[in-house]
Protein backbone atom coordinates (compact mmCIF):
# COMPACT_ATOMS: atom_id res chain seq x y z
CA UNK A 1 0.00 0.00 0.00
CA UNK A 2 2.59 2.60 1.17
CA UNK A 3 4.50 1.72 -2.40
CA UNK A 4 1.55 2.23 -4.26
CA UNK A 5 1.30 5.49 -2.40
CA UNK A 6 4.31 6.69 -3.00
CA UNK A 7 4.33 5.30 -6.90
CA UNK A 8 1.41 7.76 -7.59
CA UNK A 9 2.65 10.78 -5.19
CA UNK A 10 6.36 10.48 -7.39
CA UNK A 11 4.15 10.16 -10.51
CA UNK A 12 1.94 13.18 -9.53
CA UNK A 13 4.69 15.10 -8.81
CA UNK A 14 7.20 14.61 -11.87
CA UNK A 15 3.86 14.94 -14.24
CA UNK A 16 2.77 18.68 -12.82
CA UNK A 17 6.46 19.69 -13.23
CA UNK A 18 6.69 18.04 -16.54
CA UNK A 19 3.42 19.55 -17.54
CA UNK A 20 3.91 22.91 -16.39
CA UNK A 21 6.88 23.33 -18.19
CA UNK A 22 5.73 23.00 -22.02
CA UNK A 23 3.93 26.37 -23.07
CA UNK A 24 0.86 24.30 -24.38
CA UNK A 25 -0.01 23.27 -21.15
CA UNK A 26 0.68 25.95 -20.06
CA UNK A 27 -1.71 28.12 -22.23
CA UNK A 28 -4.60 25.72 -21.92
CA UNK A 29 -4.62 26.40 -17.64
CA UNK A 30 -3.66 30.13 -17.65
CA UNK A 31 -5.09 31.33 -21.09
CA UNK A 32 -7.61 29.38 -22.80
CA UNK A 33 -10.06 29.71 -19.24
CA UNK A 34 -10.06 33.64 -20.02
CA UNK A 35 -10.77 33.32 -24.04
CA UNK A 36 -13.86 30.77 -23.27
CA UNK A 37 -14.80 32.90 -20.11
CA UNK A 38 -14.78 35.85 -22.69
CA UNK A 39 -16.62 34.28 -25.55
CA UNK A 40 -18.87 32.64 -23.74
CA UNK A 41 -20.36 35.75 -21.61
CA UNK A 42 -20.67 37.45 -24.99
CA UNK A 43 -22.16 34.48 -26.53
CA UNK A 44 -24.89 34.91 -23.56
CA UNK A 45 -24.90 37.88 -22.59
CA UNK A 46 -28.32 39.24 -24.57
CA UNK A 47 -29.79 35.47 -24.37
CA UNK A 48 -33.01 34.96 -22.82
CA UNK A 49 -31.50 32.51 -20.53
CA UNK A 50 -31.89 33.22 -17.16
CA UNK A 51 -28.94 32.60 -14.69
CA UNK A 52 -26.41 32.98 -17.48
CA UNK A 53 -23.46 33.67 -15.60
CA UNK A 54 -23.61 30.48 -14.04
CA UNK A 55 -23.18 28.67 -17.57
CA UNK A 56 -20.53 31.49 -18.08
CA UNK A 57 -18.33 29.99 -14.99
CA UNK A 58 -19.03 26.77 -14.70
CA UNK A 59 -19.30 25.86 -18.09
CA UNK A 60 -16.06 27.78 -19.06
CA UNK A 61 -14.73 26.04 -15.89
CA UNK A 62 -15.57 22.63 -16.47
CA UNK A 63 -15.06 22.94 -20.70
CA UNK A 64 -11.23 24.54 -19.59
CA UNK A 65 -10.74 21.48 -17.36
CA UNK A 66 -12.09 18.95 -19.68
CA UNK A 67 -9.71 20.28 -22.05
CA UNK A 68 -6.82 20.06 -19.43
CA UNK A 69 -8.01 16.20 -18.68
CA UNK A 70 -8.31 15.23 -22.38
CA UNK A 71 -4.76 16.61 -24.05
CA UNK A 72 -2.78 15.18 -21.27
CA UNK A 73 -4.37 11.91 -21.19
CA UNK A 74 -3.86 11.98 -25.27
CA UNK A 75 -0.84 13.99 -25.16
CA UNK A 76 1.31 12.16 -22.14
CA UNK A 77 0.29 8.48 -23.95
CA UNK A 78 1.93 10.13 -27.57
CA UNK A 79 4.95 11.57 -25.98
CA UNK A 80 5.93 8.63 -23.60
CA UNK A 81 5.81 6.68 -27.27
CA UNK A 82 7.47 8.98 -29.23
CA UNK A 83 10.59 9.44 -26.89
CA UNK A 84 10.16 5.22 -26.77
CA UNK A 85 9.61 5.45 -23.08
CA UNK A 86 6.39 4.04 -22.91
CA UNK A 87 7.06 0.48 -22.96
CA UNK A 88 9.63 1.15 -20.53
CA UNK A 89 6.51 2.33 -17.89
CA UNK A 90 4.85 -0.81 -18.76
CA UNK A 91 7.76 -3.08 -17.89
CA UNK A 92 8.49 -1.16 -14.62
CA UNK A 93 7.33 -3.87 -11.38
CA UNK A 94 5.00 -0.60 -10.63
CA UNK A 95 1.21 -1.09 -12.48
CA UNK A 96 0.97 0.77 -15.67
CA UNK A 97 -2.47 1.90 -14.58
CA UNK A 98 -0.93 2.92 -11.31
CA UNK A 99 1.77 5.21 -12.54
CA UNK A 100 -0.93 6.62 -15.02
CA UNK A 101 -3.68 7.77 -11.65
CA UNK A 102 -0.74 9.45 -10.78
CA UNK A 103 -0.24 11.49 -14.17
CA UNK A 104 -3.89 12.26 -14.51
CA UNK A 105 -4.04 13.43 -10.87
CA UNK A 106 -0.84 16.03 -11.53
CA UNK A 107 -2.60 17.56 -14.75
CA UNK A 108 -5.91 17.40 -12.57
CA UNK A 109 -4.60 19.67 -9.97
CA UNK A 110 -3.26 22.14 -12.58
CA UNK A 111 -6.38 21.74 -13.98
CA UNK A 112 -7.93 22.65 -11.40
CA UNK A 113 -5.78 26.18 -11.60
CA UNK A 114 -8.35 26.97 -14.51
CA UNK A 115 -11.39 27.02 -13.37
CA UNK A 116 -10.29 29.59 -10.49
CA UNK A 117 -8.48 31.47 -12.79
CA UNK A 118 -12.36 31.23 -14.99
CA UNK A 119 -13.70 32.95 -11.52
CA UNK A 120 -11.44 35.39 -11.28
CA UNK A 121 -11.78 37.11 -14.68
CA UNK A 122 -15.39 36.86 -14.98
CA UNK A 123 -16.40 38.25 -11.95
CA UNK A 124 -13.20 41.09 -12.76
CA UNK A 125 -14.21 41.64 -16.08
CA UNK A 126 -17.48 41.77 -16.30
CA UNK A 127 -18.27 42.92 -12.33
CA UNK A 128 -20.69 40.11 -11.73
CA UNK A 129 -21.80 38.69 -8.59
CA UNK A 130 -21.81 34.70 -7.87
CA UNK A 131 -23.78 33.77 -4.95
CA UNK A 132 -23.71 29.73 -4.61
CA UNK A 133 -26.93 28.51 -2.77
CA UNK A 134 -25.90 25.73 -1.39
CA UNK A 135 -21.87 25.24 -0.39
CA UNK A 136 -21.48 22.54 1.22
CA UNK A 137 -23.03 20.49 -1.35
CA UNK A 138 -21.31 22.29 -3.84
CA UNK A 139 -18.10 21.30 -2.31
CA UNK A 140 -19.38 17.62 -1.94
CA UNK A 141 -20.34 17.78 -6.20
CA UNK A 142 -17.28 19.31 -7.21
CA UNK A 143 -15.01 16.85 -5.39
CA UNK A 144 -16.79 14.28 -6.76
CA UNK A 145 -16.87 15.66 -10.28
CA UNK A 146 -13.01 15.95 -10.16
CA UNK A 147 -12.40 12.51 -9.03
CA UNK A 148 -15.32 11.51 -12.41
CA UNK A 149 -13.27 13.78 -14.42
CA UNK A 150 -9.87 11.70 -13.29
CA UNK A 151 -12.02 8.40 -13.96
CA UNK A 152 -13.20 9.66 -17.40
CA UNK A 153 -9.48 10.25 -18.16
CA UNK A 154 -7.76 7.22 -17.02
CA UNK A 155 -10.66 5.27 -19.49
CA UNK A 156 -8.92 7.65 -22.27
CA UNK A 157 -6.01 6.70 -21.10
CA UNK A 158 -6.49 3.38 -22.31
CA UNK A 159 -7.84 4.02 -25.37
CA UNK A 160 -5.03 6.27 -26.30
CA UNK A 161 -2.56 3.55 -25.22
CA UNK A 162 -3.84 1.10 -27.81
CA UNK A 163 -3.60 3.77 -30.58
CA UNK A 164 -1.57 5.26 -33.17
CA UNK A 165 -3.72 7.91 -33.70
CA UNK A 166 -3.73 9.41 -30.37
CA UNK A 167 -3.59 13.05 -31.19
CA UNK A 168 -6.25 12.69 -33.32
CA UNK A 169 -8.91 11.18 -31.24
CA UNK A 170 -7.83 13.56 -28.83
CA UNK A 171 -8.86 16.33 -31.00
CA UNK A 172 -12.07 15.05 -32.36
CA UNK A 173 -13.42 14.10 -28.81
CA UNK A 174 -12.91 17.22 -27.16
CA UNK A 175 -15.73 19.11 -28.51
CA UNK A 176 -18.61 16.88 -29.17
CA UNK A 177 -17.94 16.27 -24.74
CA UNK A 178 -18.96 20.39 -24.64
CA UNK A 179 -22.07 19.27 -27.02
CA UNK A 180 -23.08 16.28 -25.29
CA UNK A 181 -22.63 17.12 -21.87
CA UNK A 182 -24.88 20.30 -21.72
CA UNK A 183 -21.61 22.19 -20.67
CA UNK A 184 -22.47 25.26 -22.13
CA UNK A 185 -26.14 25.15 -23.31
CA UNK A 186 -29.33 22.89 -21.79
CA UNK A 187 -29.20 19.40 -22.64
CA UNK A 188 -32.89 20.25 -23.34
CA UNK A 189 -31.43 21.57 -26.51
CA UNK A 190 -29.87 18.18 -28.35
CA UNK A 191 -32.14 15.76 -30.41
CA UNK A 192 -33.88 13.36 -28.23
CA UNK A 193 -31.96 10.60 -29.58
CA UNK A 194 -29.08 11.69 -28.29
CA UNK A 195 -29.68 12.04 -24.82
CA UNK A 196 -28.85 9.11 -23.60
CA UNK A 197 -25.53 9.08 -24.72
CA UNK A 198 -25.26 12.50 -22.40
CA UNK A 199 -26.83 10.82 -19.55
CA UNK A 200 -23.96 8.03 -19.12
CA UNK A 201 -21.16 10.93 -19.63
CA UNK A 202 -19.71 12.03 -16.24
CA UNK A 203 -19.40 15.82 -17.08
CA UNK A 204 -23.25 15.60 -18.04
CA UNK A 205 -24.22 15.37 -14.44
CA UNK A 206 -21.65 17.02 -13.11
CA UNK A 207 -22.37 19.73 -14.87
CA UNK A 208 -25.88 19.76 -13.99
CA UNK A 209 -25.65 19.23 -9.91
CA UNK A 210 -23.22 22.12 -10.18
CA UNK A 211 -25.94 24.48 -11.64
CA UNK A 212 -28.46 23.15 -9.00
CA UNK A 213 -25.83 23.94 -6.25
CA UNK A 214 -25.52 27.10 -7.30
CA UNK A 215 -29.21 28.39 -8.29
CA UNK A 216 -30.96 26.22 -5.71
CA UNK A 217 -31.69 22.69 -4.98
CA UNK A 218 -35.51 22.71 -5.71
CA UNK A 219 -35.79 18.76 -4.96
CA UNK A 220 -33.23 17.17 -2.48
CA UNK A 221 -34.46 13.73 -3.75
CA UNK A 222 -34.16 13.82 -7.24
CA UNK A 223 -30.60 15.73 -6.60
CA UNK A 224 -29.70 12.98 -4.44
CA UNK A 225 -30.46 10.00 -7.09
CA UNK A 226 -28.77 12.25 -9.72
CA UNK A 227 -25.51 12.86 -7.58
CA UNK A 228 -25.70 8.55 -7.00
CA UNK A 229 -25.96 8.44 -10.72
CA UNK A 230 -22.71 10.37 -10.97
CA UNK A 231 -21.16 8.45 -8.14
CA UNK A 232 -21.88 4.78 -9.92
CA UNK A 233 -20.89 6.15 -13.23
CA UNK A 234 -17.49 7.16 -11.87
CA UNK A 235 -17.18 3.72 -10.19
CA UNK A 236 -17.79 1.77 -13.26
CA UNK A 237 -15.60 4.32 -15.11
CA UNK A 238 -12.80 3.39 -12.93
CA UNK A 239 -13.30 -0.91 -12.61
CA UNK A 240 -13.33 -0.77 -16.40
CA UNK A 241 -10.49 1.44 -16.93
CA UNK A 242 -8.51 -0.99 -15.15
CA UNK A 243 -9.86 -4.23 -16.34
CA UNK A 244 -9.16 -2.98 -19.80
CA UNK A 245 -5.44 -2.01 -18.63
CA UNK A 246 -4.85 -5.15 -17.05
CA UNK A 247 -5.83 -6.95 -20.55
CA UNK A 248 -3.69 -4.46 -22.29
CA UNK A 249 -0.70 -4.88 -19.90
CA UNK A 250 -1.24 -8.73 -21.09
CA UNK A 251 -1.18 -8.28 -24.70
CA UNK A 252 1.31 -5.63 -25.46
CA UNK A 253 3.94 -8.07 -23.27
CA UNK A 254 3.09 -10.87 -25.99
CA UNK A 255 3.13 -8.79 -29.02
CA UNK A 256 5.27 -5.80 -28.13
CA UNK A 257 3.11 -3.56 -29.77
CA UNK A 258 4.02 0.11 -28.17
CA UNK A 259 6.80 1.47 -30.39
CA UNK A 260 6.03 4.27 -32.55
CA UNK A 261 5.91 1.63 -35.62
Amino acid sequence: MNNTLRVIYLSCILQMKQSFSRSTFRFCVAVQPILYGFITYIIFKNSAQSNFITFVILGTGLLSLWSTICFSSAGDINRERMMGTLQLIISVPARFEIIMLGKIIGNTLLGILSILITFVFVKIAFSVQVAVSHPVAFLLTFLLSIIGFMAVAMLLAVIFTISRKSAILMNCMEYPIFILCGILFPLDMLPVWLKPLSYILVPTWSAKLLRQCVLGIENTGAFGNELMIMLILTVLYFVLSVYLFRIIDKKVRIKATLEVY
